[in-house]
This record gives C-alpha cells, sequence and structure tokens, in this order.
C-alpha cells in the first residue's frame, strides 16, 4: 500500500452505507459515524461520493452514482459510460466495484494533471481494486481507527464540528452549519468548460 498521507495526491472519498456509516452501523463492530462523512463533504475541499446504498446521499447530502454517471455522459466524454459488469441491466445500479470505477474514470479524465488517491470505506473487501489504480480500501472500523490516529489523508473531524451530533440532513429541518451537495459536480463541470491548458 502507497503512503496514504502522500500530499502530492488528493484524496477522493468514497463511502459505502449498510455497516459501515453510522446510520445503519455494524451491530458489533465500529461504523464511520456521519457527522464525519457531513464534516469532509460541507467543511473541508474533500470530495465526497456515496458508492454504496444510495441513500446516504440524502442523509449526508453528498453526490452518487447517478450524478457521476450524469458527469461522465453529460460533461466529460458525452458518451454512454461503459461498466465492466455485463448484468448492469438488470440491476438498479452498477455493481459495487463498477460504481467505484466510474468516480475513478471522471476524476482521471477530468483533472489528467493531477495524482489522486482515491479512499473507499466499505465492510465489503475491494482491497483488489488497488491491483488497478490509486485505491486505498479500508473496513470501516478500521478507517475511525487511522482517522483517530492520524494515518489517513484526511483529518478528524473537531468533537464539536456539528450541534445535531452528526444526524443524517433528512432527519432535521435546521443542520448547524452550510451543506452544498452540487460543489463538487459544478467543479467538475467548471474543469470541463474551461480546461487548463499545460504550460500556461
Amino acid at each position: 500500500m502507497s503512503n496514504p498521507k502522500d500530499s502530492t495526491e488528493r484524496a477522493i472519498l468514497c463511502f459505502d452505507r449498510d455497516h459501515t456509516v453510522s446510520v445503519n452501523g455494524h451491530p458489533e463492530k465500529r461504523a464511520v459515524p456521519i457527522g464525519w462523512v457531513q464534516w469532509w463533504a460541507h467543511a473541508t475541499d474533500i470530495p465526497v461520493w456515496a458508492t454504496g446504498n444510495q441513500h446516504l446521499k440524502s442523509e449526508a447530502e453528498i453526490p452518487g452514482l447517478a450524478e457521476a454517471e450524469s458527469l461522465w455522459e453529460e460533461y466529460v466524454t458525452g458518451e454512454e459510460y461503459e461498466y465492466e459488469n455485463s448484468e448492469f441491466e438488470n440491476h438498479i445500479k452498477p455493481r459495487r466495484r463498477d460504481g467505484l470505477r466510474l468516480v475513478r474514470d471522471v476524476y482521471e479524465e477530468t483533472f489528467p494533471d493531477q495524482r489522486f488517491r482515491f479512499v473507499v470505506v466499505d465492510d465489503a473487501d475491494v482491497s483488489d481494486l488497488s491491483d488497478e489504480g490509486p485505491w486505498t480500501h479500508y473496513f470501516p472500523w478500521d478507517f475511525v481507527e487511522a482517522v483517530e490516529a492520524g494515518e489517513t489523508p484526511v483529518e478528524q473531524p473537531p468533537s464539536n464540528a456539528f450541534r445535531n451530533d452528526g444526524v443524517p440532513f433528512n432527519s432535521t429541518d435546521d443542520p448547524d452549519f452550510e451543506y452544498d451537495q452540487k460543489r463538487e459536480l459544478r467543479r467538475i463541470q467548471k474543469r470541463v468548460r474551461t480546461p487548463e491548458i499545460s504550460g500556461q
């Protein structure tokens, strides 16, 4: 595994939901507090994606696979994204690894001059993705410990980050901080529309 704190790589966070985030955590192991997911997504410049159960999109106000697919087809290439999973038509959303590959492809195609570290937090073992590119997989309980130990590309959110103690956005009409689900989508759209020219 490469150095998870490599400052030359831009971290992209991808979260599963069930048995991973505290809204539906593992019955016996630590889950990632949803307040952490919200804080990284809305109080930092770190892109955060829902790549598992898409209910996390509304609970944390973050983009998910439909948004990534739309970016690819409408802004990045203008073509339909081709999933490696040949059975995709029989499923509501792409298989786990295909959805993660989609997020990676959006960034690598849009920002070819940048280096990325795609961090996926999932209770299912997808560590084999590291054979395909700059992926680092954590089980949620290991991720929580690594964040607390300062051994990940992202800092630990402050303990007093949220008055609502990190409850899902869709459970309160008054979250105690500003949120913008489409911020990262606009950033990618802007880059596609006004690409940077090397050497300038």
